[in-house]
This record gives C-alpha cells, structure tokens and sequence, in this order.
C-alpha cells in the first residue's frame, strides 16, 4: 500500500470512528511515568534497551524528546484529545512529541505544541512511513524505534522529500478536507459531538473534567489578557481586534461556565440528572472559549512574531525589568509600614509581594539572558520562548508590587469609613428599638438591635485595644446592618427603604470592588496554586458586582443586597484561594511543593502560572530549571502562551 493511500485511508479511518463512537465509559487521560516509555500492556517486552537508545539519540542529535505511551484502549476518548490531554497533564515542553499507542483500539496518535519543531508535514510523513507499518504488523517496540529516527531525519535534513510529496499533501488535505466538512455537517444535524466521552464519563469523573476545564481555561483567559495588552500597547486596537474579539467570547463563556459551576455548589439540591446536565453545560461552553482563543491564536502569533522581533524585545524588557527592581526597596518599607498599623490578616494578600516580585523579576532575568543566547545561536523560536517568558515575569512582578500600593490604600480608605458606618448602624439601632410595637415583629427587631450593638461593641472595643483590620471591620457592619435591615423592612415604607440602602450602598459597592480586585490580583499571581472554588466564588462575586452597579439608579434596595452578597463572595474566594497557596507553598502538606519557592528555582513562576507544570487546581507539580525553554531533557514547566487552554498539534489514525 502506498503512503498516499496509507494515509487517506488514516484520515477517513480517524472520521469514520468519531463518527461511530464507542460504549465504553471514558477514562481520564493519565500522566506518564517518569521516563520516556509508559506501558500499559507490556508492548516492548525485552526490546526497551533498543527504544531508549534511539529516544536517546534523537534527542542528542535532534535535541526533540519522543515520549511513547502504550495502552490497550483511550477509554471512549477521542485519540487526539487523548494524546493533548496526556501531554499538557504530564508536562512535555515546547520540544517534546506524544506518540499514544492503543493496542487494543488498534489506533494511534501524536501531539505536540503548536510551536514544535517539525511541521505537520513532517510529522504526518514520519507516521505513514515509519510508525504506521510498524504498527500494523504489531511491532511495537519498531513503531518507537521508527518514529524516533524519522523524526531525526526529518530535523536534521536526512529525509528526501520532495515537491511530488508537497504536492501529494495538498491533494490528501483537500480530500479530508470535503471529509471534514461532510463530517461538520453530519455534526450538525445530531446537534451532539460524534465520539464526545461526555455522555459515558461517570459523574464523579465528569465533575473533575468539568473543575480541570475551568482552571485551565481561567488561565487561558488570564494569559491571553496580558498578551493582549502587550499587542495592544505596541499595535493599537485595529490590528488585535480579531483577538480581543475572541477573548470576549471566551471571557463570556467562562464566566458562564462559573455561573453555573456556582449554582451545583448552592443549597439547592440537585437530582442526578441535573448535576449532569450542568457539568455538561460546563464542559461544553468551556470547549467553545478554548476553540474560540485558538481559532484566533495563528494570526495573533503572527502579528506579535516575538521570534523576528526578539532584540529589541530584550532591549525593552531589560529597561522595564530595571525599573521594577528599583520599585521593590519602597514596597517593603510600605509592608512594613502596613504591619505597623495592622494586623497581618489586614495585608495577608500582599504580605509576601516584596519578595514574590523579586522572584519574578529572577526568573524575567534568567529568561532574558536565555533568549539573549537562543539569538547568538540563531535560534529564534528558542529566543521567543524566552522574551515571552520575561514578560509573563515582568507583568507579574509590576502586579505584585502595585498590589501592594492599591491595598495600602484600601485599608486608609476603610478606615476613614469606619466611624461613619458605626453611626449609621447606631440609627438603625435606634429605629429598630423606637418603632417596636409589642408584637412579633417587635421580637425580632429587639433581637436584631441587640446582636447589632454587640457587634458595634465588640468592634469599638477592638479599635479601643488596638490595630483592627478595617476591611473585615467594615464587612462586619456592613453585614450586621443588612441583618437589621431586613428586619426594619417590615415598619418602614418604600421611601424610607430606598433611603436607607441609597446611604449605604455607596460604600458596599466600594469595599466589595476592592475586595474582589485585591482577590483578582492574588489569583494571577498565584493562579499556578489556586483551585476551581475560588476562582467560582470570585466570578460570582464580580456577576454581584455587575448587577449592583446595574440597579444602583433604579433600585437601590435591590442593589444593595447584591453589593452585599458580592462582598461576601468576595471575602469567601480570598480565604479559599490564600488556602490553596498556603498549601501549595507548604511542602509539608500534600499537594505542597518540595522545592520550595526560593534559591532562584522556577517554583514561583510556576505558582504564578508563568511556566505551565501540571500544578493546577493545586495540585503539585514537578520542578526542574527552566534552562532551554525549548529544551527536550527536561519533562517539566514551559512557558503558558496565549490562545486556549491546549494550543496544540497532532495526527494518528488506524492501524
């Protein structure tokens, strides 16, 4: 059989199986072991001492790291999505190829990241050669064997292809092309994607999906936003529209997605069925933003071209990077000012920013000198990789240390507000008793004033003793105030309730705006740490937000109640996210990383969610030097780039 019908029969083979699904329940994609093989199914027998030397030598010679993985079945699992999903969960890097092998399904599949070496050309060409024939005689370990010395050939310039081949191509890529779109078509009248594993997941496994999806698409997003901001500021606004465009789209999607994975957490129970439905919902507005980032991501790269552009990248970067370090003496004096006049849980979001801002700005360095050398060398991609991570660095660095001024402010600002709120709640108080008539209604009211004086109490008695924290004292009142609020609603008429939320609302709207900020800005730091509960509760608060400012002109009484709901919400997301960090930070705890966050290792750019190492959701990740950012020795973190949460390349089929 020629490679040209090999490799139809591949592509139609691949279609025709989507379309056909399978029955089986599907199986989260795993993380490979440790070293370049991982088999399932004891495929290579005795023949592992041949694979490793020509994985060895491929990378030695062709500096590209081959990981095969060997199993009997990819679980009701799209290939290609099995293959990605294996990849970015076990952290291969920009130079690092995913063959996946299901021996079983008798199918197979390849994944790289988008900025990989070898084309898509080159690849396919490697796969209808070399590993498919392989695999059709059920010679596994020669299918490794093979694709390892074809990807070398193909990087060190020993294939012999040619224009017949190049045109060979363009007549395969037409032909599954008319296949795709008969195929889109067909998707479109069952309205359901052919082969999702959605339908088979187990609950339990659906809802991981579902909180894995979220995580990583929240750092798209966040990623995304900070790239689109350096394009902007060097481009304008016309030549990233398409871009920003679909960053809106995605940001939409998210916060929806958010929405809903908030309602499965309410008091409301749900039925089976329900939870599904919304897990479901979930993943597919979810599957919808990453599509719509990546849709748009080719030309994006294309504008910023950080390759071509690399030194006088470098040059501005430097300049900025010795700017931010002139900033971080002031931000410890203003820290230490803070602890002064606070309490620790006053500033605990920005406690440790001083010194997460010099390591950033470290890592920004490191990366700088790294991409200084990729262009000596005349490695372009290499140097890009490099200056986009300096800019993650850098963009972090400036964020941590503006935090620190914005909370400073926030605190004087609170502060200011105290004696005001505790007057205001005072009136309350004073209605509350004054309006009681003897009835039930006079009960509560009682009550209510009651619990608000202990609180006003217990808040002047701690201003009386000490440093108070004013924020947590300001949502004390505030929430205390709504209590009794509620209460009063009962003996006053619309007017007097309009009035009454109008003088407060001013100040919710404020300290929950600031809440939620400060929250927004430990979460893109520290988003390598932090799980799905908070980032859903922070999305839910910014909904509230949005809301109140909504119906602040029309009806304050309403508005008010979501100003107070978001700073709850806001407050709720800033305990489970600095939960998440502390653990993180905390070898000691599971899930906690063992190399620690100083010595000038890559932990805390991969806290910041800079270099991209399996540690989402908190979850812990593996270490190692950043290095050649496109190195393949190394099986660890890599820089997070924009577009969606799996920017990635790949091919397979039947065998």
């Amino acid at each position: 059989m020629s490679a040209s019908v090999r490799y139809a029969a591949a592509v139609l083979a691949a279609l025709w199986f989507a379309l056909a699904g399978s029955a089986a329940y599907a199986v989260a994609p795993p993380e490979l072991d440790s070293g370049a093989v991982t088999d399932q199914v004891g495929a290579i027998a005795d023949r592992g001492a041949e694979v490793d030397a020509a994985i060895d030598e491929l990378r030695s010679e062709a500096a590209i790291g081959l990981y095969v993985a060997y199993v009997d079945s990819f679980s009701g699992y799209d290939p290609q999505d099995w293959a990605n999903q294996t990849a970015m969960r076990s952290d291969l890097g920009t130079n690092d190829i995913l063959l996946a092998v299901a021996t079983g399904d008798r199918r197979f599949s390849w994944s790289v990241e988008s900025a990989f070496p070898l084309s898509d050309e080159q690849l396919n060409e490697v796969a209808t050669t070399a590993i498919e024939p392989a695999l059709a005689d059920d010679d596994w370990a020669g299918a490794a064997i093979a694709a390892a010395d074809g990807y070398r050939e193909q990087a060190t310039g020993e294939s012999s292809g040619g224009a017949g081949w190049v045109i060979l191509l363009v007549v395969l890529a037409a032909i599954a092309l008319v296949v795709f779109l008969v195929w889109r078509r067909r998707r479109a009248k069952t309205g359901a994607p052919p082969g999702d594993p959605v339908p088979r997941m187990s609950t339990e496994d659906l809802d991981r999906e579902a909180s894995r999806l979220l995580v990583e698409g929240d750092d798209a997003v966040r990623t995304s936003d900070q790239d689109l901001g350096f394009a902007v500021a060097e481009f304008g606004q016309e030549s990233t529209a398409k871009f920003a465009a679909a960053l809106d789209t995605a940001k939409s999607e998210l916060a929806e997605a958010f929405r809903l994975r908030q309602t499965l957490d309410d008091e409301v129970p749900d039925t089976e069925e329900q939870h599904r439905a919304v897990l479901t919902e979930i993943v597919d507005r979810l599957t919808k933003a990453d599509k719509e980032l990546d849709g748009a991501a080719a030309e994006f790269e294309e504008l910023r071209d950080l390759g071509r552009r690399a030194p006088e990248a470098i040059e501005k970067l430097t300049a900025d990077a010795a700017a931010l370090a002139g900033r971080t003496g002031p931000a410890k004096e203003a820290l230490a000012a803070l602890a002064a006049a606070y309490p620790a849980s006053a500033f605990a979001t920005v406690a440790a920013n001083a010194e997460d801002a010099e390591d950033r700005l470290a890592f920004a360095d490191r990366s700088l000198t790294e991409a200084r050398e990729a262009l000596t060398a005349g490695e372009n991609g290499r140097a890009a990789v490099g200056v986009r991570a300096a800019e993650g660095g850098l963009a972090q660095a400036k964020q941590l240390l503006d935090a620190v001024t914005g909370r400073r402010t926030e605190l004087a600002e609170a502060e200011r507000n105290l004696p005001g709120l505790v007057a205001s709640l005072g009136q309350d108080i004073a209605e509350a008793e004054r309006k009681g008539d003897g009835s039930l209604s006079w009960e509560r009211l009682r009550r209510a004033a009651a619990d608000a004086r202990a609180v006003t109490a217990s808040i002047e008695a701690a201003r009386a003793a000490g440093p108070v924290d004013p924020l947590d004292a300001v949502r004390r009142l505030e929430q205390t105030q709504a209590a009794i609020g509620g209460e009063l609603r009962a003996v006053r008429d619309e007017q007097e309730q309009r009035e009454s939320a109008k003088a407060q609302l001013a100040h919710t709207i404020a300290n929950a705006a600031a809440t939620a900020a400060a929250v927004e800005d430990y979460i893109n730091t520290n988003r390598g740490g932090v799980g799905t509960e908070a980032r859903t509760r922070l999305n839910e608060a910014n909904q509230q937000l949005d809301a109140a400012r909504a119906l602040e002109p029309s009806d304050p009484v309403q508005a008010l109640a979501r100003a107070q709901r978001a700073d709850q919400l806001a407050a709720a997301a800033s305990r489970l996210a600095q939960q998440d960090v502390n653990a993180y930070r905390d070898p000691g705890l599971p899930g906690g990383f063992s190399g620690g966050m100083g010595g000038g290792g890559n932990a805390g750019a991969m806290l910041g969610g800079i270099l991209l190492g399996g540690i989402l959701n908190g979850s812990g990740g593996r270490g190692g030097g950043f290095g050649s950012p496109g190195s393949s020795r190394r099986r660890g973190p890599s820089p997070g780039s924009f577009g969606g949460a799996g920017t990635r390349r790949g091919g397979g089929g039947r065998f």
